[in-house]
């Protein structure tokens, strides 16, 4: 006779051996590579801002077109441009030297240029006067101290500017005049004066004024020429 099987046991231990049966079917399904190794990530590199181009450097202003001799060698130190009118509707810089040498007894014409209107020279047209080419003082704005003189670029425009306007031609003249001798001379816009800036006279006229001019030029009032150390030293000297 066989013995009574205990049914409850039998069932646990089936139970234990399908669990084991299912442990050991999953483990051997294992594998024993390792996984792939992930390298670290690595951020890009910030590209560097471009600086933005250098802006080329301006070309000096061309020597205009004169009559008489313009490019002479710079003997003297100019510190200013004072621009006058001559008062009269006509005029060329030989009829003011005549007035200048025969009724005021001046060595020669007290203005370095002489700017025509086309009344005694023609329309715009730049006259260059002996003390220019000489690299001589002026006589056209006599102060105290007379530094005017000695250290300023006289240039005279024919015409009656409390009558009339310069003409466009003259205009264009002496915007480039002036610019050239910004240029060469290293004068800033502060240094342009009015014949009225200096003494007591309306000169150049209440049709002329420096406005009209310096927004036909380059502005120079805080270029290189105006804050090289010698040129501080001069302005603070004065």
């Amino acid at each position: 006779m066989r013995p009574a099987v205990d049914r409850e046991a039998y069932g646990r231990s089936a139970a234990r051996l399908a669990v084991l049966g299912l442990f050991l079917a999953v483990a051997g399904c294992r594998t024993t590579t390792p996984p792939p190794l992930i390298p670290p990530f690595t951020p890009l590199p910030t590209p560097k801002p471009t600086p933005p181009p250098t802006p080329p450097k301006p070309l000096p202003p061309k020597a205009p077109k004169t009559t008489g001799k313009l490019e002479v060698p710079r003997l003297k130190e100019w510190r200013y441009i004072v621009i006058h009118h001559s008062g009269t509707d006509s005029g060329s810089a030989k009829k003011f030297d005549q007035f200048h040498r025969n009724v005021k007894h001046w060595d020669s014409l007290g203005y370095h240029f002489v700017i025509g209107n086309g009344h005694g020279s023609r329309d715009g047209e730049i006259e260059v006067g002996p003390r220019w080419v000489a690299q001589q003082h002026g006589a056209h704005t006599a102060t105290s101290g007379n530094a005017y003189n000695n250290y300023g670029i006289g240039i005279c425009m024919v015409g009656n500017f409390d009558a009339k306007a310069p003409t466009p031609a003259q205009m264009q003249a002496i915007t480039d005049l002036v610019a050239y001798l910004q240029d060469r001379c290293k004068i800033s816009n502060r240094n342009i004066k009015l014949h009225r800036d200096c003494k007591d006279t309306r000169c150049p006229g209440r049709k002329f004024t420096k406005e009209m001019l310096l927004a036909r030029l380059p502005n120079r009032a805080s270029g290189p020429s105006f804050w090289s150390r010698d040129s501080l030293l001069l302005n603070w000297l004065k």
